[in-house]
């Protein structure tokens, strides 16, 4: 039991070590970029939309700006963080972002 509780240690502090590494922290924010133009189904476009009120879009573009390695990448695609009106959490714990 003890072998058990000390892999187990072992494997959390390598966890926080790699976690708390600055170059991994930054390129590991896994993202998708979904164009409302590419929705094919009117009542998701819609709830999107409705979603996007002023107050939630402006919060959300502020998230992103406070990162910088998220803009990067973002800038990278030729995406403009103004045109971002949504995100979502996915399943796996990536974010989805809503581009008009």
């Amino acid at each position: 039991m003890n072998r058990f509780y000390s892999a187990f240690l072992a494997f959390a502090v390598a966890t926080l070590i790699c976690w708390s590494t600055p170059a991994l922290a930054e390129s590991a924010k896994p993202f998708k970029v979904i164009y409302l133009s590419a929705i094919s189904n009117d009542g998701e476009k819609a709830l999107i939309r409705t979603r996007a009120t002023k107050s939630r879009v402006a919060a959300i573009q502020a998230e992103i700006n406070s990162d910088r390695a998220l803009v990067s990448q973002l800038r990278a695609m030729n995406i403009q963080i103004r045109n971002i009106i949504g995100a979502d959490r996915a399943m796996n714990g990536s974010v989805i972002y809503y581009v008009r």
